[in-house]
């Protein structure tokens, strides 16, 4: 779980929600948002282009978390595109000000919201390791394991719910190199594939 917005936080921060569908893009690579976001229901992709324009997925945000908050709370352009990829989404908006001051003020929650960031952190350095260092089937399996991990899938047999598409886009390697490298880790007995679906 991520960070907790208690019902005092919004009421002292003047927090504000909003409604956004599938497809619509929250922020664009280089933006500046004058405000901390928080995704209070559904699901965003966060993505960059490459010079070839090939859409490398970063990672997706899912319910209870701040997105783009470190770039947000050193008042610096965003890093990367956001967009909404269930059907909708529900947004908190928090004034970068008002949250500022309120952590200030309450030395548990700044607590909080600190390694929710150094959580981003440890998350992206792991990512360029991936990209730098593993060759293909170790880039798709630690995605699948990180999946795994980030939903709490305590039983042995987890369904993955990323398409070959999605998978390609989050390790920068074409579509056919994913569709081969699962075939290979399933013969490997690495994972499973039932009806088309992934699991570990």
């Amino acid at each position: 779980m991520g960070f907790v917005l208690e019902e005092e936080l919004l009421k002292a921060t003047k927090a504000e929600v909003k409604r956004y569908y599938k497809g619509d893009v929250i922020l664009n690579e280089g933006d500046k948002s004058p405000y901390f976001l928080y995704l209070k229901e559904g699901e965003l992709s966060v993505f960059n282009f490459t010079e070839k324009g090939k859409e490398l997925l970063q990672h997706k945000v899912k319910q209870g978390r701040f997105f783009a908050d470190p770039a947000i709370l050193l008042d610096q352009p965003v890093p990367g595109n956001v967009q909404v990829c269930s059907e909708k989404v529900e947004i908190v908006k928090i004034l970068r000000e008002n949250l500022i001051e309120y952590l200030k003020t309450h030395p548990e929650k700044l607590f909080e919201f600190t390694i929710s960031i150094a959580k981003k952190t440890v998350q992206k350095s792991l990512l360029l390791k991936q990209i730098v260092l593993y060759n293909p089937e170790d880039r798709i399996l630690q995605q699948l394991h990180n999946f795994k991990k980030e939903n709490a899938c305590e039983q042995e047999r987890t369904m993955i719910n990323f398409t070959r598409k999605e998978l390609s886009h989050m390790t920068g390697l074409r579509i056919e190199t994913v569709i081969r490298a699962i075939k290979k880790m399933e013969k490997e007995g690495k994972l499973e594939i039932v009806n088309g679906k992934i699991f570990i």
